[in-house]
Parts: C-alpha cells; sequence; structure tokens
C-alpha cells in the first residue's frame, strides 16, 4: 500500500505541477543547515531526466529519485480543520518528503523566507540534529498525509544549488 501510495503521489507530480528546470532537471526547495541555522535553497536534481528505454515507459521522461531507507508514511489527524504545527524541530533524518494529501507551510526561526507545498509535491530535508541549531518548523494541514524517504546513510542526492533561497524565489 507505501508503495501504492508512493507511486500515485510521484504521477500526480509527474502530471501537476513539476517545476522543471531549463535544463531538463527537477527543482526543488531543500532544507539545508549553514552554520547551524536552517534555511532553504533551491536544488537541481542530477542526473536530471532520461528518456526512459523500459517498456511501459518507453519514450517517456524517467527522473531517478536515488534509494531510499526504510521510507515511512505519517497521517497528520484532522482535528477540527485545524492545521498540525510540527513546531521547531530538526529533520528526522536527511531525506525526500513527498506530500500526499493536504500540504505543508515551512518557515525558519533564524533565516528569512519560506515555502509551501501542495498535495502532490516533495521537497527535502537535511537540517539534522547536529547539524542545525533550531531547526525548522512545519505547519501540516489538517488531514494530511506525507512519506518520509530518508537517503541512505544521510547522504542527500546529488544536485547542484540553483538559488540561495526557495525555487518559487527563484
Amino acid at each position: 500500500m507505501l508503495l501504492y501510495l508512493f507511486i500515485l503521489s510521484f504521477w500526480a507530480l509527474v502530471c501537476g505541477g513539476l517545476d522543471i528546470g531549463g535544463d531538463d532537471s527537477l527543482l526543488v526547495n531543500a532544507i539545508v543547515a549553514n552554520n547551524n541555522i536552517s534555511t532553504v535553497e533551491c536544488w537541481s536534481i542530477e542526473p536530471g531526466f532520461q528518456v526512459s528505454n523500459v517498456s511501459g515507459t518507453v519514450g517517456d521522461q524517467v527522473l531517478q529519485l536515488g534509494n531510499v531507507d526504510n521510507a515511512v508514511m505519517i497521517i497528520i489527524p484532522d482535528v477540527d480543520g485545524m492545521p498540525n504545527n510540527g513546531g521547531l524541530h530538526n529533520g528526522a533524518h536527511s531525506q525526500w518528503v513527498f506530500a500526499l494529501t493536504g500540504g505543508v507551510n515551512v518557515t525558519f526561526p533564524e533565516a528569512p523566507g519560506g515555502f509551501s507545498v501542495e498535495a502532490g509535491g516533495l521537497f527535502i530535508s537535511t537540517d539534522v540534529r547536529g547539524l542545525s541549531t533550531l531547526g525548522h518548523q512545519s505547519i501540516w494541514a489538517a488531514g494530511s498525509i506525507f512519506i518520509q524517504a530518508p537517503f541512505p546513510d544521510g547522504v542527500a542526492i546529488g544536485h547542484t544549488v540553483v538559488a540561495n533561497q526557495s525555487c518559487e524565489e527563484n
């Protein structure tokens, strides 16, 4: 079931508002830590989209998301329609975060900027404990369902930093 939801979420991404850079790569907001302070960067995922030669997807654009380790699905309770404020926290792991339903607003206590992700969107979080003092704040819409998919050994997927701000501000 988890795999099905993951595939469904990624399908929604591919069919919906993917932010594809000029070099045919996925642009994604990444929560990072610089000088013990969490902030956002816009990353271009490498190596970018490739044309598939695999049966069933021949000719389609495919982006490798890399390996993941022990992905989990999280369901935010819907308590009277009130958003769920996760408070200040560090990322649980260096990981992909996929919003299957609902959405999230991410802000930073010590840095300007922030970003929002709607259902079908994704972001990366790498501001784990030890790299950032206060972390970030995530406010999830009531009833949101999301997947956290940690990178093996905490090593983020290949990327190039496009901007030291959110992809939306770029």
